[in-house]
Order: C-alpha cells, then sequence, then structure tokens
C-alpha cells in the first residue's frame, strides 16, 4: 500500500473543482453508430440517474439497461423509462457526441469523437463537492461493458497534460504495444490511481487486396486501375448530374449500401479490363482478412505511445503517485532501442519550477546590486537580504502548518512577491536605525526602538 502520511509534496496547479467533466467512451473496433449511440445511452442513464425517455417498444435499447442503473421509481408500468433532474444534484444539463469512428486521440482529450459532456451547477449553489460527483459518476459507469470508459475533468488553467503520462518510444509498433500494455497494468495497481489508457490501437479490422501482378498485366491491368475500380465501388464516382426545380444534382455510382456492407461482395466484384471484357476480382488478387495498427504516434522522429492515468487527488497526490510509478517502472526489463520517459504533468512542472528558481535567484541578485549602489556598502544591503532568508522558512512553516503543498505556479510567484515586500520593509527599518544613531542612540538601542517602532499593532 502507498502511505501519504504528513507528506506534502510539491504541486504544478492546486486542485481545484472542475465546472464540467467529459465521460469519454471508446467503443470497441468497427463498432458501428448504431451500436455506439445505445452503448452512450446507457452511460447517460448511468450518469444521469436518468434524463432519457424511452418507450418499451425501444426493445433493443432497453435490453442495455439495468436496473442497478435505473432506479425502480423510474421505471413506468409497461417498461418504459422516464427520468427528471439528475439524483446526483450538482449536474446541471448533460450533452452528448456519438460518431462512427475515433480519433487518434480518442480518451485523451474533450474532443473525442465518443464523449458526454457533464456541467455542473455554479460553485455557490453545489450541494457538494464536484470531486464527489466526479468519483459517483466512475463508479456508475464503471460496470458498463461494451467499451472503455474514461473520464476527464475540464482543465481551468492552461493545459498541463495527465498526472501520470509515460511516453514509450522505439522502432516497432508491435513491441511498444505490449510493453504499454505491461505499463498500464503496472499503473493499475497503484492506488488511487484512476482511469488509466493508452493511445495504441491494435486489430482494427480490415480486408487487404493483395494485388497478383503479373496476372493483372496478362488482362492490360495496373495496381492503379485496379484500384479506382475498387474506390469507385465503395466511395462512388460522379459521372454525370441533373437539375430539378433550378437544383443541380450528382449522378453517383456505386455498389448499393447493403454490398458494401458486406465483405463477401469483394469475391464477385468484376473489375473492366481495356478490351472490353469484365474479370473477378479473385482472378487477379488474393482477398485477406487481417488487423491494422490504427494510428502511429511520432514525437522527435520517433514512434511513441503514451500511457496515461488520472490521479484521485482527494485521498493521494499527482506526484505521490508519479514517484511510485516511477519506483515500479525501474524494475521493469526494457528491450535495446526501447525508452521510458515521464512526460504531460511532471515535464510542465519541471521546466515552471526551473524558471521560477532562475528567475527568484536573478532577482535577489538584481535586489543587492540595486541596495549597494544606494547605501555604497555591502554589509548593510546583506543584513537587509537575510530577512528574504527568514520570510521563506516563514512562508514554508505556514505550509506545514495548514498541511498545504508548495504550488510552483501559486506559491512560487507568491515567494518571489513576499522578497519584494520583506526587503522594502527592511530597507525602512534600516533606515530608521541609521537615524536613530544619528541622534545618538547606541547601536543596540537603536535597532530594539526601531523594531518596536515598525512592529504592527
Amino acid at each position: 500500500m502507498l502511505a501519504v502520511g504528513l507528506e506534502k509534496p510539491v504541486e504544478f496547479f492546486p486542485d481545484l473543482q472542475p465546472k464540467s467533466i467529459y465521460v469519454n467512451v471508446e467503443p470497441p473496433e468497427g463498432a458501428d453508430l448504431e451500436y455506439t449511440d445505445r452503448l452512450i445511452k446507457r452511460v447517460e442513464v448511468a450518469i444521469a440517474g436518468g434524463s432519457l425517455n424511452m418507450t418499451a417498444a425501444d426493445s433493443d435499447t432497453a435490453k442495455l439497461y439495468d436496473e442497478a442503473y435505473v432506479p425502480k421509481q423510474h421505471r413506468k408500468a409497461d417498461g418504459s423509462i422516464f427520468m427528471g433532474p439528475s439524483d446526483l444534484g450538482n449536474i446541471k444539463n448533460i450533452y452528448t457526441k456519438a460518431v462512427t469512428t475515433p480519433g487518434s486521440e480518442a480518451m485523451f482529450s474533450p474532443n473525442t469523437p465518443n464523449n458526454i459532456g457533464v456541467r455542473f451547477i455554479d460553485l455557490d449553489e453545489r450541494l457538494r463537492s464536484s470531486n464527489e460527483t466526479m468519483d459517483e459518476i466512475r463508479k456508475r459507469v464503471s460496470g458498463i461493458p461494451g467499451a472503455k470508459i474514461t473520464i476527464a475533468a475540464a482543465e481551468e488553467g492552461p493545459p498541463t497534460g495527465a498526472p501520470i503520462n509515460i511516453e514509450i518510444s522505439g522502432d516497432e509498433m508491435v513491441v511498444l504495444g505490449k510493453l504499454s500494455k505491461q505499463i498500464k497494468e503496472i499503473v493499475e495497481s497503484i492506488p488511487h490511481v484512476v482511469d488509466v489508457r493508452n493511445d495504441y490501437s491494435e486489430g482494427t479490422p480490415s480486408i487487404q487486396v493483395v494485388i497478383d501482378r503479373q496476372k493483372a498485366a496478362l488482362f492490360g491491368l495496373t495496381t492503379d486501375m485496379i484500384g479506382f475500380a475498387l474506390k469507385t465501388a465503395y466511395n462512388g464516382l460522379d459521372v454525370s448530374s441533373f437539375r430539378e426545380s433550378n437544383e443541380d444534382y450528382d449522378i453517383t455510382v456505386q455498389l448499393s449500401e447493403e454490398d458494401r456492407r458486406l465483405t463477401d461482395v469483394l469475391h464477385e466484384l468484376m473489375i473492366p479490363v481495356p478490351s472490353g471484357e469484365m474479370v473477378p476480382l479473385t482472378t487477379l488478387a488474393d482477398i485477406e482478412y487481417t488487423g491494422a495498427i490504427g494510428n502511429i504516434v511520432r514525437i522527435d522522429n520517433q514512434r511513441v505511445v503514451t500511457v496515461k492515468a488520472n490521479v484521485d487527488e482527494t485521498k493521494i497526490p499527482g506526484p505521490v503517485a508519479r514517484t511510485e510509478a516511477e519506483k515500479l517502472l525501474n524494475d521493469l526489463p526494457l528491450p535495446p532501442g526501447y525508452s521510458i520517459k515521464f512526460t504531460g504533468e511532471m515535464q510542465e512542472q519541471e521546466e515552471s519550477e526551473e524558471f521560477l528558481s532562475k528567475a527568484f535567484v536573478v532577482a535577489l541578485f538584481l535586489i543587492f546590486f540595486v541596495l549597494v549602489s544606494q547605501f555604497n556598502s555591502v554589509t548593510k544591503p546583506f543584513i537587509i537580504m537575510t530577512s528574504v532568508i527568514l520570510s521563506l522558512g516563514g512562508a514554508f512553516l505556514g505550509l506545514a502548518v495548514f498541511r498545504q503543498p508548495f504550488g510552483i505556479i501559486m506559491t512560487g510567484v507568491g515567494v518571489i512577491s513576499l522578497a519584494g515586500v520583506v526587503v522594502n520593509n527592511a530597507i525602512v527599518l534600516i533606515d530608521y536605525i541609521n537615524k536613530l544613531k544619528e541622534r545618538g542612540m547606541e547601536v543596540r538601542e537603536a535597532v530594539v526602538a526601531a523594531g518596536a517602532t515598525r512592529l504592527p499593532g
């Protein structure tokens, strides 16, 4: 088990209650729009406790719904389902988008083809935290079969990537796919890590038409000619147009929709040859059923498969889970030429931390340079600059007392601003001490008197 205890590490941005979330639904490869639509309807019912109006006549759809997701009070005697507002309380509205073919970034972006957007009511009207509502939605959709379902909160600040973002780079996509599965299983074993997914797509159903070039040449055909015939059969070819009521309509030649849905039609397809005869496609080519890789992502000229995961920040800080993932992956053997790199939020955090650290050092140097030129001394500016170190101690003490993490952006900018404030107060204090010394006071008396005067209240 992963123990956090009193540990409060560094964080990039504070964990805010999201205004909306996206429930991304990735159906199996090759799923048609009807299947995807029925699946998303079920997810909608699970999320809202039901805001759909379905009748008992929708038998195919009704089979997908389970009383575990549809409360009994929302079921009528005839089997129809009608539900009012969400029983979760915080939901303002739900909107859905479903298409047939997922894109390469499915599950990784709010703009995924198949997703359900859930918008919450205003913060002052919420009955509980939207993070709790998101956890409840995750529980409701976790048992729905037939698709990979993940949840992503809308980012309130600049895009930083997932809390855990692992890039696996190498040459062979098959090897990358195997490594991504192993890493996914390892990351899933970490407590409070949710929505683990990767962008490796395999097994996309496809049909390969392998042309026998020698046989095609005997009939005066080329691969381009055969490919054009297949493209015409399935995608269609505009051969003419006709006009009706001042409107032009294209005339497209292609196979009927029923034939385009059947793969066996390829064994009956006839290809025209230059001599005017028709030759069966099976005479010119072999038809093979196979799978294909869905997409190939390259970063810096290397093939990359990415494993991403969210972290339940209410139970464990993201950096702690990421550190645990690094420890577990250190023991994973990698083939030669393959590497693992943690990016995403971690990379953005490291870059911001490096920039703010340099900015803090430069700010201190410039302040010290100005003070030396003003006081014409090195001792007094050095004394003034010690107040910055003391202010840092106070800032970290406050974070420790209130058990808050050090925010790279929020706390980092605040510390730099605090340095300017304490330097200004120290300058006023030193200047007043000098004036008291000029009036004849001893150094000790002047320091005590100036400190008492500058002490608030």
